[in-house]
This record gives structure tokens, sequence and C-alpha cells, in this order.
């Protein structure tokens, strides 16, 4: 029940030559009569889609007299509400451009110089007295004994 495989059945024999060609080179035929037939079918297609919607071209003038006044109103209402919103606020932003330039630019020199100035302080005043080293004996030691809350007065001065 057991098939052995021999090193004479993987020998190529003279009724099935092993082919030497890679499988892309197989592939490629396929995909150019493929491509072909695409191109074919989509070039006819927009040709037919043309031919069937010609006679429809002769109600356009028609639907569009129709819809004239919807279009209108469309259109003013999205002048009012889109377009001259949109125009405001676009010349807006050009005309505040250089403000918001040299806000930014005094807001980022300030913090820069302000963290400088404040490192080389403190720099300086360690190079000229520096102080004692922090341990923790030197820390000011928390009472164990709880405080005694201040009872309020219902009665205050600014009364």
């Amino acid at each position: 029940m057991t098939s052995t495989v021999t090193a004479a059945s993987l020998l190529p024999t003279a009724t099935g030559q092993l082919s030497t060609q890679p499988p892309i080179t197989q592939i490629i035929p396929i995909l150019r009569a493929t491509f072909s037939l695409l191109r074919t079918f989509f070039s006819q297609a927009s040709r037919v889609l043309v031919v069937l919607a010609t006679p429809l071209l002769i109600f356009v003038p028609f639907v569009s007299r129709l819809l004239a006044p919807l279009i209108l109103v469309f259109h003013i209402v999205l002048d009012a509400a889109v377009y001259t919103p949109y125009t405001i606020i676009s010349i807006a932003v050009v005309a505040l451009y250089p403000v918001y330039i040299f806000c930014g630019v005094a807001c980022i020199s300030g913090a820069v110089l302000g963290i400088l100035g404040r490192s080389l302080v403190a720099l300086s005043n360690n190079a000229i007295a520096p102080g004692p080293p922090m341990t923790a004996e030197s820390l000011p030691a928390a009472s164990m004994r709880p405080r005694k809350r201040r009872r309020k007065s219902s009665f205050t001065e600014d009364s």
C-alpha cells in the first residue's frame, strides 16, 4: 500500500520534458490577452454609452429651465453661507498674518531669553556663593503631633 519514490521516477523522460522557462514568462501572454480584451471592451462600451445617451440630450434644455429657480436659490444660499464667509476669513487671515508672525516670534524669543537668563543667574549664583549641600538632617522635620484646627467664627470683621 505504501508507494516508494525512486530516483528514476524523478528524472525527466522522453515523454515529459521539464520546462526551462520561468513561470512569469507563462503568465505574460495571459496578461497581455486579458488587458487587450478589457481595453477593447471599455472602448466599445463607451461608444455604446454615447450612442444610447445622445437622444437624452434633447431633454437637457427642458430640465435646466425647469430646475432654474432651484439652482438659483441654491446658488444664493451657497454664496451667502459658504463663499462670502470663506472670502472674509481668508482676507482677514492674510491681513493678520504679519501680526501673527510678530507675536509668535516675540513669544518664542521671550521664552528663550527667560530660560537662558534664569539659567545664567542660577549658574552665577552657584559660582559666587555655593550653598551648603542639602542632607536629610538639614531638612526641617515634620512634627508628628496633630495640629489643632481653628474654629471659624460666624462673624467676620468685614461685616
